[in-house]
């Protein structure tokens, strides 16, 4: 019992050892540079949203 336990020890450490290692690293993607018009149109968008939000915007009765 003794050496069966033993041995399960001995194969568990073997087989730890000989894992590859499961952390792999990947570096971050180099986000793309916006041009100006999709600046443009993301400031025109976050605008248009907080006009929105605040109802500036008069709605026609």
């Amino acid at each position: 019992m003794k050496d069966t336990k033993e041995l399960a020890a001995i194969a568990a450490v073997v087989a730890i050892m000989t894992q590859e290692p499961f952390d792999s690293f990947q570096e971050r993607q180099i986000p793309q540079i916006q041009t100006a018009w999709q600046s443009w149109g993301a400031r025109q968008t976050m605008q248009y949203r907080d006009i929105t939000q605040r109802r500036i915007i008069k709605r026609a009765r």
